[in-house]
């Protein structure tokens, strides 16, 4: 079984994703910020990330930059999309040159249509 880790303040949405993404058969883990999604990063060992930017204590870009400079975690080439409020070109830019495989805004993907991108980067 596939594992995502979602990394997401927003306690609504990151248990309706979890609910979908479990239903596909994707475990999906839960954290609600950067911090907390480090640690999880290294003990539940995911296939794929999705992170949000905007969070307290570490933001999705510290997040991204901590991911890359650890050689444990970027050694592991787990994808990282993220999911986030912004979209301006420079944020895009800027998860994109801190590692980031893909960016969407949340307005414009719908809760399915992020199940199929998950699924594409899972089969790669």
């Amino acid at each position: 079984m596939a594992k995502v880790l979602l990394v997401e303040d927003d306690q609504i949405l990151a248990k309706l994703y979890q609910t979908k993404f479990n239903k596909e058969g994707i475990d999906m883990q839960l954290a609600s910020d950067g911090q907390e999604g480090l640690e999880k990063f290294k003990s539940f060992n995911p296939d794929l990330i999705i992170l949000d930017l905007i969070m307290p204590r570490v933001d999705g870009f510290t997040f991204l930059a901590k991911a890359k400079e650890d050689p444990l975690l970027s050694g592991r080439k787990v994808p990282i999309l993220v999911l986030s409020n912004l979209g301006q070109e420079s944020d895009i830019k800027r998860a994109q040159e801190l590692g980031a495989k893909d960016f969407f805004v949340k307005a414009d993907i719908s809760l399915s249509q992020m199940i199929d991108k998950v699924k594409k980067y899972l089969k790669k």
